[in-house]
């Protein structure tokens, strides 16, 4: 792959953000709208203030995505206002969601992933999808039932509502059918029972 080093380039970003979408489960607008001041690398955290449903909420994530957000921000060698947009081009432009979309299709190409056409994928919102279903398999693995899990996820993700955040359930379940069949079944103690008069 040619790597594109002038000043406008996003190709310093691209493992950066792509981490934090596959690590937080944000949205690609979501992440070119953080500022310097929502990036907490000590505590390791983010606040959104810009979603798609005007919810804002603080995500905490990885030490391992800090170590890499650090690296990223180090490399940019200037000092930024707390307004400043985190995410940013060489030449310290923001980022935009279509510019990133680009670079992704780039990867997918140089990796031999075909991509099936406009609207079926791989896309950027895939990455959330992989975050929240692999989260769900986190929370059953460690003996959570999933719709306890679910509102955590939800509000986690800035859904409005549980229905938005069941698709997931339903997605685990097909991809990891022993897994939901084990929780199940442990979970069917949990309330037993009981035959009415």
């Amino acid at each position: 792959m040619k790597i594109d080093n002038s000043m406008d380039s996003a190709v310093n970003v691209i493992p950066v953000i792509l981490r934090m979408l596959y690590g937080t489960g944000i949205r690609i607008g979501e992440a070119v709208s953080l500022k310097v001041k929502d990036v907490n690398l000590t505590e390791k955290y983010i606040i959104i203030r810009q979603s798609k449903n005007g919810m804002e909420r603080m995500i905490p994530f990885s030490d391992s995505l800090a170590d890499v957000c650090r690296q990223y921000r180090n490399s940019l060698q200037v000092l930024q206002d707390p307004e400043d947009y985190f995410f940013v081009k060489r030449n310290g432009r923001r980022c935009n969601p279509k510019g990133i979309y680009e670079w992704f299709r780039k990867v997918l190409w140089e990796a031999g992933i075909s991509h099936g056409g406009k609207r079926q994928g791989p896309r950027l919102h895939d990455l959330r999808h992989a975050f929240s279903v692999h989260s769900l398999t986190a929370m059953a693995e460690s003996g959570l039932d999933l719709y306890y899990s679910l509102p955590i996820l939800s509000e986690y993700l800035g859904h409005q509502s549980l229905e938005a955040t069941e698709k997931y359930v339903r997605l685990t379940s097909e991809m990891y059918p022993g897994l939901i069949h084990d929780v199940n079944s442990i979970c069917a103690y949990a309330f037993p029972e009981v035959d009415l008069p």
